[in-house]
């Protein structure tokens, strides 16, 4: 069966009865790929035909290759039903996870496991078309040195940051230039389908999928980097805004502070005081203020910037001023966090990024803002959680766009 355009595929398909059959199978991949393992009465609730029709398509999808038996389901009073999943070889996507300073990159299969060994390239995300190209020729090099055949790699899921409008695919931040939009311009030269989504709400979308939150329907997913990113989930699924903006916290002007400026050119934003870069500068104040220090000589041993890893790293070895530093921005992310609760009232925040790595140092002093600022009843349902992903997330949060989006047009039909 051909995956990697169905569009192209129906335009050939002559009869009304093979372009239904074909789209029936769409329908029913989609189903095992986003839901797992399956029975044939399963999939039959899930995608709304007749069993009979189910268990013709399994047998024409397990003779082409991409379905397979998985053992058998628990009885529901008699004999056990089949499993049915997709084949581990049906398929593969690529996910780029873009940061302001480096891509990573990794291929996976239809079961969302890892199956080529993560890239990470170093680059200088901004507006100019030679960083684009950049991107382009680390992603067709490493597609190239893959040792999966090239049409069974049938997407591309990018994370980046930026004001992403995911709708029409342009990033208003970052690889602005030219007529065509991102999605299109990555599309034309990568010859792959292409999903593009701001990082945070991507990396929300991973947890909600494969971590943290698989349990939950309402979530806020905030991740504290260089910078902080905000992801919304709503009844299961992730919130962009009328215009694919939804989720720009960080810039919302919170705190009283008419010291520090935020990268965005104001003063008074939570980025301001409770991301990596307020972290790193806090830092840097406290280095020249004790040099024997536990961060100070990590620093001095690793000869590179100070990076808000770094602080964490010497927080958990014990850096009595680096604990400190985490526990004050920690505080202030708390007070940002506890209007969100009583905006939203969600069922679950989950914590994510460089700082969450800090644990109970950053954990503790948020539960305390939250405490202080978020009204009791508002807040005494809302489960505060770490992420599960760890440093995975961002290439996860790629893996999690294409499952939501792959088929998504051809299932609508």
């Amino acid at each position: 069966m051909h995956l990697i355009n169905p569009q192209e595929v129906l335009s050939k398909i002559d009869g009304v009865v093979e372009a239904k059959n074909y789209i029936q199978k769409i329908k029913l991949i989609r189903h095992l790929y986003q839901k797992g393992a399956s029975t044939a009465n399963g999939i039959c609730s899930d995608i709304g035909i007749s069993l009979p029709t189910v268990q013709s398509l399994l047998t024409d999808l397990i003779q082409s290759g991409e379905v397979s038996k998985q053992g058998r389901a628990a009885s529901q009073g008699g004999r056990k039903p089949d499993l049915y999943a997709l084949a581990s070889h049906a398929f593969y996507v690529l996910s780029v996870d873009i940061s302001k300073y480096s891509m990573s990159m990794a291929l996976y299969n239809c079961q969302h496991n890892q199956v080529q060994e993560k890239k990470i390239q170093k680059i200088t995300l901004n507006n100019e078309k030679k960083t684009f190209d950049t991107i382009c020729n680390a992603v067709e090099e490493y597609l190239r040195s893959s040792p999966f055949s090239p049409e069974k790699i049938i997407a591309v899921g990018f994370s980046m940051p930026g004001l992403l409008d995911a709708y029409t695919g342009i990033n208003y931040t970052y690889l602005r230039f030219g007529e065509q939009s991102l999605v299109e311009q990555f599309e034309k030269k990568l010859k792959k389908k292409v999903f593009i989504e701001n990082d945070a709400r991507a990396m929300t979308l991973a947890e909600c999928k494969f971590g943290a939150g698989k349990e939950a329907k309402n979530v806020l997913g905030i991740f504290v980097g260089w910078g902080i990113g905000l992801g919304i989930v709503i009844q299961g699924k992730i919130y962009q805004g009328s215009s694919g903006f939804a989720g720009e916290f960080a810039h919302s002007p919170l705190v009283e502070s008419s010291e520090v400026s935020c990268t965005c050119g104001k003063k008074g934003c939570l980025e301001a005081v409770a991301s990596g870069t307020s972290l790193v500068r806090m830092a840097k104040e406290q280095i020249q203020t004790d040099k024997e220090s536990i961060l100070a000589r990590m620093i001095l041993e690793r000869k590179g910037d100070l990076e808000p890893e770094l602080v964490v790293e010497a927080a958990l070895a014990g850096d009595q001023r680096a604990i400190t530093i985490l526990s004050e921005v920690g505080i202030d992310l708390g007070r940002g966090i506890s209007m969100l609760i009583q905006l939203l009232n969600p069922e679950q925040i989950i914590i994510g990024g460089a700082i969450a790595e800090a644990k109970h140092y950053v954990i503790t002093p948020i539960q305390q803002a939250l405490n202080i600022y978020c009204m009791a009843k508002s807040r005494e349902k809302t489960k505060l959680v770490l992420y599960h992903l760890g440093k995975e997330v961002g290439l996860m949060g790629g893996v999690a766009l294409v499952n939501e989006k792959l088929f998504e047009e051809m299932v609508s039909r």
